[in-house]
């Protein structure tokens, strides 16, 4: 099968926590955009905080960013999608996250709202250190009202995220989507959204089908675009709940599984019926 776009997630995926792409990641991915192959990324991230490793990669395709919320070009920042939270709806998960005392960043307009700066915020920004309005309010509730957020994070102990996930899943029951994106982070978005429908929507728009698309990941919050996609591969560091959707196994970030799948699927540089290092699901 020939690959026509590719979406990355990024984190976990294209980079690890030195933040660093792999230079023969990058050269993969350039050889394939050669070739014509749309090649994109799909993450949580906001647009700001997409965009320098886009621009790393050469990425001239509109970027998935928030979880899907998000559908923005690199070089234009032409907007094609932007699905905010029902503002109600957004008040009330807040509300109930704050009575827990479990931190929260609230992303409107690109800025970074909070009611305070905790610990957890650092941690936070250890991973997106690049320079970003931070907006410190005592009530959220006269932000929320004037703009919708795009998206709620929790940052927290794994424990306590994959609880809070599960609990405000259950309370919102299809109103609010909500997802675990990292051990320590969880996210609210408008219901409906999805790296994988964003996906779909950016390959109609290119009139590609399903069946050459071909998505990477390693979180839960990639698992609907690997299941989208005609062929979804896993990180060799993905959960097992990616590594069981995917049709195969990479090697993980640190081994650089990305340009590992580009040369094998999409510039087929390894003959197929090579068993390498990856695995089979």
């Amino acid at each position: 099968m020939s690959y026509r776009l590719v979406a990355l997630d990024l984190d976990g995926t294209v980079i690890d926590g030195d933040l660093m792409i792999p230079v023969v990641t990058q050269q993969a991915v350039h050889a394939a955009q050669v070739q014509g192959v749309r090649v994109t990324l799909a993450t949580g991230r906001p647009f700001y905080a997409t965009l320098p490793f886009a621009q790393q990669l050469n990425i001239t395709e509109p970027l998935i960013c928030y979880q899907g919320a998000m559908i923005r070009h690199p070089i234009t920042q032409e907007v094609f999608t932007h699905v905010g939270m029902p503002r109600d709806l957004a008040a009330e998960a807040i509300t109930l996250l704050l009575r827990e005392n479990i931190y929260i960043i609230v992303y409107i307009d690109e800025r970074l709202w909070m009611t305070e700066r905790r610990p957890e915020l650092d941690q936070y920004l250890a991973l997106h250190p690049d320079d970003v309005e931070i907006m410190v309010v005592d009530d959220l509730s006269s932000v929320i009202a004037a703009h919708a957020p795009t998206k709620v994070l929790l940052v927290a102990e794994p424990a306590v995220v994959e609880r809070e996930v599960v609990r405000l899943a259950h309370i919102f029951d299809g109103r609010l989507a909500a997802i675990r994106s990292h051990a320590i982070f969880g996210e609210l978005t408008a219901p409906g959204i999805s790296k994988g429908q964003a996906l779909a929507q950016l390959a109609t728009s290119f009139e590609i089908p399903r069946e050459q698309v071909l998505a990477i990941g390693d979180q839960e919050n990639d698992l609907s675009m690997i299941e989208w996609a005609g062929l979804g591969l896993a990180m060799g560091n993905a959960v097992p709940a990616v590594r069981a959707a995917a049709a195969a196994v990479l090697p993980s970030v640190r081994d650089a599984g990305v340009a590992w799948a580009f040369e094998r699927y999409v510039l087929n540089v390894h003959p197929l019926d090579s068993q390498g290092s990856v695995s089979s699901r």
